[in-house]
Parts: structure tokens; C-alpha cells; sequence
């Protein structure tokens, strides 16, 4: 048995085939229907089964946790917000994608009570990601396209439209490599998916795993060219030097040697070795491209005017939130911006639009508490493996407070989901098994 705690062997099957699913999302689908929804059909099956032979009564210690219990509120919110959203039909379709986010964070925090739990699980984590990651390396230096990706040609065989590259605004139209989207949809959220599991590498002892790793991912966030993710890598380096590995002076001469290394290679954009002069054309380009002076598909402009059109409608609703799928619908009723742009692009505005102030307080206290949390648990925890995850986890929340304004929306990016029930589990194990952690 891989998992020892309070379920019965199928539900701990049924659980990890669900989490494990969630993480290869639309990777393995047919149109809208994800692996992950067939798994989760069957899970609710036989959870509902097992509530029915056990009289009715319902284990609910798991929802004990504060941090459950914001997400239930949350969750309930939503629910409550279909009573004034602009579409019933995107807010129950909301709904729908809170659901699962919520059932994923459940699961893993279900299934987690021990350390071998723990890290059993982070093995099965281990290898999806990797699968995804050497998946997207052959996106980019080869001609393989994952046949679900919105970029492949294939894609309408699995009941997808397939989207022209210029539509995503990718850097690969400067290079000579191609984009990639792993187990996603797009690039962005691949990028996500990266900035998410790249401190996993930055923390290992191993030095081969950490430069594998850190290789890798920058060079598949670069080609996904996402520049909200980008700045996240840079501010994940940061802290990791700063506060994991406190390096300060490290940090001063690192960026000391990268800033006189790209000033000497921009000099040479006009060498007469085609190498060197691709090389500096390149990184020029990626400069230009970061700061914003080259906005490819107008990205910055017409993600500004979704953020206005947001707090407008959130002005209009005197703060109280337009209800679940709000954002949508609001941006549906003016008009797309560009011709084609509805989602908001932004998570935490979206959340803060959609669920008021009140609510956007809440889930933004509710994160840091959540990652100052874990900071506590890094210091003081005396297992290895614990400090590790709680440090991983702190970075990869970090990063994520940028990174999620990279896809059109994380509502429904569950290996968000999936990261907060791994760092709620760290924080529950920790408090359960040292009496010195303030709770």
C-alpha cells in the first residue's frame, strides 16, 4: 500500500489518480473533458458511497484548518454571488472550476497526515513535472508538438481549435526555436506550471537535479516568452540567494557579472561571426522585450484596459464584488478588448472584481498568512525533507503572486490548486508534530 493514513485503499488510489490527473490537465483530453473530470466522476462516486454505508456521518476533521476554512468561505461566496452575477451560466460554470480547485486542495491536505505520505507524493509529483519539462525541451529544440496544444495541427482532432503562433505574442518568432506548451494549453500557463516547480530544483542538495533544473526551466519560461513569468524567475533567484542561501554579496556580484556580460554581447550586434551576432540580436530583443518597448500583440496595452473595465465594474458594485464569472460576462457586455480578450488576465484582480473587497482581503491575507507560515516552518522544522518542501513552497508561492497574471486565468489552472494544498499539508504536519510551532 503507498499511503498509510485513514482511507481505504481505493479512495487513496482513487485521490492520487485525481491529483496526479489534475497536474497532466489537457494533456490527456477530448475537447473540454479532461482525464481529470472522468477520475473525479468516479471519486465522487465512491466518496458518496462511503458517506452512505457510514449512516450519513461525515469525517470533517480535514475541514478543521482555518485555511480550509477561508477557502470554504470563499467557495460559499461564490455560491451566494449567483444571486447577482451578470451570467448564471459563467457563474455556475465558475463554480464548477472552484469545485474541482477545492476538492484537489482537499485531497492532497486528506492524504498528507504523514511524512512518508509526504513524500510519496512529491515523488509522483516529481515525475509528472519532469515528464512535462523534458516534454517542452523537445518543443523547443525540436518539431514535436504536443497534439493538445493550442498550437499543434492536430489539435482540432481532439476537439480543439489550433491558434496561429502570432496569436500568443511568443518570442520564438525572434529566434529560430519554437514555443512550447507541455502539458498546457498555451505558453503561459506552461510558464506558470514552470515558475511553480523551479524552486523544487533551486532547494535540492543535489547539485546535477539543481542545474538540470534551473537550466531547463529558464530556458523553456524564455521561450514561452512570458513576461510576467520572467520577472518572477529573476525574483525567485533573488530570494533564494537573499533569504535560502544568504548570499547577499553572491547576489551583488551575480548581477554585477550578468549586467557587464549583456552589455559586452550588445556590443557585438554588429559582429561579423553570424553566432555572436545572433547571440547579441537575441538578448537585445529579449531586453527590449521584458521592458516592454517590444509588446508583441499590443499585451500590455490591452491587458491594462481589462484591468480598468474590472475596476470599473467593481466601482460600480460599491466594492462588493460582481459575482462568480463576472469578469467575463462584464468584459463580454462592453465588448472584447482587441477584438478577442475577455478574461481578466490577471487572477488577483479577478478575485478582487469578482468577489469584492472584502473577499479580495481575505484570500490576499489568507496567501501571505500561508507563506509567512511556512517561513516559521523552515526555521524551526528538524526533518530535512520538511525544511526542503516549506522552503520550495515558499518560493514557488512568491513567484506565483507575478507569474499568475501571466495566463488568462488560474481559477482553473489546478496545479494552483494543487500547490496550496501541498503547503496547507506542510503547515498541518508541522503543527501537529512540533509543540514548539505557534499555531
Amino acid at each position: 500500500m503507498l499511503f498509510s493514513n485513514s482511507y481505504n485503499l481505493s479512495e487513496v488510489k482513487l485521490s492520487i489518480l485525481l491529483i496526479c490527473s489534475g497536474i497532466v490537465g489537457t494533456a490527456l483530453s477530448y475537447g473540454d473533458l479532461y482525464l481529470f473530470h472522468i477520475i473525479l466522476f468516479f471519486s465522487l462516486v465512491v466518496w458518496l458511497y462511503k458517506i452512505k454505508n457510514n449512516d450519513y456521518r461525515l469525517d470533517l476533521k480535514v475541514f478543521s484548518s482555518n485555511y480550509i476554512l477561508v477557502l470554504i468561505i470563499f467557495y460559499l461566496w461564490y455560491l451566494l454571488s449567483l444571486f447577482w452575477t451578470p451570467s448564471i451560466e459563467l457563474g455556475i460554470k465558475y463554480i464548477f472550476y472552484i469545485s474541482c480547485g477545492l476538492i484537489l486542495t482537499v485531497s492532497v491536505v486528506s492524504i498528507s497526515t504523514k511524512e512518508a505520505n509526504l513524500n510519496k507524493l512529491f515523488k509522483l509529483f516529481s515525475l509528472l513535472f519532469i515528464s512535462e519539462i523534458i516534454i517542452a525541451l523537445l518543443e523547443v529544440f525540436t518539431n514535436f508538438r504536443m497534439p493538445t496544444s493550442s498550437l499543434s495541427t492536430f489539435a482540432p482532432f481532439f476537439g480543439k481549435d489550433s491558434t496561429a503562433l502570432y496569436l500568443n505574442g511568443n518570442l520564438a518568432m525572434l529566434s529560430n526555436l519554437n514555443a512550447p506548451t507541455g502539458f498546457r494549453w498555451n505558453t503561459n500557463d506552461l510558464a506558470v506550471s514552470m515558475i511553480i516547480i523551479l524552486p523544487f530544483f533551486l532547494c535540492h542538495k543535489k547539485i546535477a537535479i539543481k542545474f538540470f533544473g534551473i537550466g531547463a526551466i529558464s530556458i523553456i519560461i524564455v521561450m514561452t516568452a512570458s513576461r510576467a513569468v520572467f520577472i518572477a524567475l529573476i525574483i525567485t533567484f533573488c530570494i533564494y540567494l537573499i533569504m535560502i542561501k544568504k548570499r547577499f554579496g553572491t547576489l551583488l556580484i551575480a548581477w554585477t557579472f550578468l549586467v557587464s556580460l549583456f552589455w559586452a554581447i550588445l556590443n557585438f550586434s554588429d559582429s561579423d561571426n553570424p553566432r555572436i551576432n545572433e547571440i547579441a540580436n537575441s538578448l537585445e530583443a529579449l531586453s527590449l522585450f521584458v521592458s516592454g518597448d517590444i509588446d508583441v500583440g499590443g499585451s500590455i496595452q490591452w491587458r491594462r484596459k481589462l484591468v480598468e473595465n474590472g475596476f470599473e465594474a467593481l466601482s460600480n458594485s460599491y466594492g462588493f464584488g460582481i459575482g462568480a464569472g463576472g469578469t467575463v460576462a462584464n468584459q463580454e457586455n462592453i465588448g472584447p478588448v482587441s477584438g478577442r480578450f475577455t478574461s481578466m488576465h490577471n487572477f488577483w484582480i479577478e478575485v478582487l472584481v469578482e468577489g469584492g473587497i472584502i473577499i479580495g482581503l481575505l484570500i490576499s491575507l489568507w496567501y501571505i498568512n500561508i507563506i509567512y507560515n511556512l517561513f516559521k516552518v523552515s526555521r524551526s522544522s528538524a526533518s530535512f525533507r520538511i525544511k526542503y518542501y516549506s522552503q520550495s513552497l515558499i518560493l514557488s508561492m512568491v513567484a506565483f503572486v507575478p507569474a499568475a497574471i501571466a495566463a488568462s486565468s488560474t481559477v482553473y489552472f489546478l496545479p494552483m490548486w494543487i500547490m496550496f494544498g501541498f503547503s496547507i499539508s506542510i503547515i498541518l504536519f508541522h503543527r501537529e508534530n512540533n509543540s514548539l510551532f505557534l499555531k
